[in-house]
């Protein structure tokens, strides 16, 4: 997504949104032992209050150093159940309001490629090199390191 921001910033408003968390830590759960689900001390509750889910976003965006604009989410969530957004989902937005390609639901939707595709597409550009990886179909898209990385079953 970072590399998708930095090749179109110019030409498109690329953003996130931040809705609710996917996987939050449990009450019991401390930053010691809550592995994944906390980050530099910070543990990754569902949040309860706008202030604590806007402190959680701006804790993952330090972590995973998003140089891109990111929009909170009301606690209902708006956002997400407008969208069906939920955890993830990628669209694209003409200047009129409309939504002209939308991914399906994530996270193992979430095709950041085909998104590029489609952008090059809808901004007239030639085809040429693309600046996210291709993923194959079925593939589960690689995950950052640290949070957001589910334990394996064993």
């Amino acid at each position: 997504m970072k590399a998708l921001y930095d090749a179109y910033k110019d030409k498109a408003v690329i953003v996130v949104v931040y809705i609710r968390e996917a996987h939050p830590a449990q009450a019991s759960q401390t930053a010691e032992t809550a592995d994944w689900k906390a980050i530099n001390g910070t543990v990754f509750y569902q949040p309860k209050t706008y202030e604590e889910r806007r402190k959680l976003a701006e804790t993952a965006c330090t972590f995973w150093s998003l140089n891109m604009p990111v929009l909170v989410d009301t606690m209902e969530p708006s956002i997400g159940k407008l969208y069906k957004a939920f955890p993830n989902r990628l669209y694209l937005i003409d200047t009129t309001g409309k939504i002209v390609f939308h991914g399906v639901e994530g996270p193992q939707g979430v095709n950041v490629h085909q998104g590029e595709i489609e952008l090059r597409k809808r901004l007239g550009m030639p085809e040429g090199p693309l600046v996210t990886p291709e993923r194959r179909v079925g593939a589960a898209p690689a995950a950052p390191a640290g949070r957001g990385r589910m334990p394996r079953a064993q």
